[in-house]
């Protein structure tokens, strides 16, 4: 029995039994679906539940890890596919932040919500940590906006998970003449390749040179009055780091570019760990938080992430015609949801994807970050007494 509780305080030991169950939870076929690397999540959620706590570090590492490998492998055709959709890339993020504000205003409304927990639901719902920090900004870190967000946030990921999972599945597509309609990869210029000198063959340094740098980039803070500031975060700093050191390739004779073969398995192993940090952080709220404010929350959550990325998905596919699994990857991007787009190149097996979502993201965490700010002004708000703790006693369902 000593044996068995000493394993259970093992922190390594419930790291990577959590890793081994949800790989194996992601494999099981329900009804079409798999969970993927995404299954982390859901065995983080009931081992946190129980009690297992993951350094906030790993999650923010291996956010960083993700979308450095994102980064490199869509910084070739990033700059093409950006000139060809440009305004494609606008519209589908706007139609989010509209989506999202517009179903926010509604939960005020309607549904008598208080602000600052509505906000904490779309930043739940959305996946995006950035928005819910302006959001305590604006109220205090004594708000109710990480409650709600701690509650939306399972369904956010888990919406889009499904929704780029089941789209191409009910419409029968094609796979590879889906594929066949994204941008191509530029040629590499072999002759130029092989004069290059790798300072590792796997090309582990260039990934980490690109996190090193996307920390840097995401620690620089932009005011934007009132208090407010942006920030790519680590996260945001890192896809933008990949693509520009994928983009620019080498510098003097040191190769900037790793193989397919190393970004693949690093990319899975980062989004597992932001999975399992995240999971463990909810799983100990997710239920409590549930029982003391009743369903309408997580209705909420849900109908502001399936108005979201229903509403951009319809503007990328249907008004600008970006081809199926970019319009899929577009929505993930503006969406802010990276474990869904690790479903996405699952589905289409394609990595080019993944540019889609690297230009949306960093517009979409701008949007978020002052989306907030802008609900408050419309809605006409007093920060003072919306803020009040005692306001959440008025909540009933």
């Amino acid at each position: 029995m000593g044996f068995i509780q000493g394993l259970g305080t093992n922190a390594v030991f419930m790291i990577f039994l959590t890793l081994v169950c949800g790989y194996a939870f992601g494999r099981i076929n329900f009804a079409g679906v798999k969970f993927g690397t995404s299954g982390v999540l859901v065995m983080a959620l009931i081992f946190g539940a129980l009690g297992m706590e993951v350094p906030a570090i790993i999650g923010t590492a291996g956010l960083a890890l993700f979308l450095a490998c994102v980064g490199l492998s869509a910084g070739p055709s990033f700059v093409t596919n950006l000139k060809a959709n440009f305004w494609g890339f606008i519209a589908t993020t706007v139609a989010i932040l509209v989506a999202a504000g517009g179903t926010v205003i509604m939960a005020v409304k309607i549904f008598k919500l208080p602000v600052d927990l509505a906000l904490g639901v779309m930043a739940g719902a959305m996946t995006c940590t950035a928005s819910l920090a302006t959001t305590k900004e604006l109220f205090g870190d004594k708000s109710a906006a990480g409650v709600g967000y701690g509650l939306a946030y399972v369904f956010g990921i888990i919406s889009v998970l499904l929704f780029v999972q089941l789209l191409p599945k009910l419409l029968k597509v094609d796979i590879a003449a889906e594929n066949d309609k994204l941008p191509k990869l530029p040629a590499a210029k072999a002759g130029k390749e092989k004069a290059l000198t790798e300072i590792d063959g796997p090309g582990v340094f260039v990934v980490c040179l690109a996190i090193m740098l996307g920390a840097l980039l995401g620690s620089f803070k932009l005011p934007l009055g009132g208090g407010a500031t942006f920030s790519l975060g680590t996260g945001g700093g890192a896809i933008i780091a990949g693509i520009a050191v994928s983009s620019i390739g080498h510098i003097g004779k040191i190769k900037l570019t790793a193989p397919k073969s190393t970004l693949v398995p690093l990319r899975d192993l980062g989004i597992a760990w932001f999975l399992l940090q995240n999971g463990a952080a909810a799983g100990p709220k997710f239920v409590s938080t549930l029982q003391q404010y009743g369903v309408m929350l997580l209705l909420i959550g849900a109908l502001i992430s399936c108005v979201s990325l229903l509403f951009a998905y319809a503007v990328a596919r249907f008004v600008f015609r970006i081809p199926l699994f970019g319009a899929l990857g577009a929505t993930t991007g503006a969406m802010t949801a990276a474990p869904s787009l690790n479903a996405l190149i699952g589905v289409s097996k394609d990595d080019r994807v993944a540019s889609f979502y690297a230009a949306c993201q960093p517009i979409a965490t701008v949007g978020l970050v002052v989306l907030p700010n802008f609900l408050v002004a419309v809605l006409g708000l007093s920060l003072i007494h919306i803020s009040e703790p005692t306001r959440l006693g008025m909540i009933s369902y």
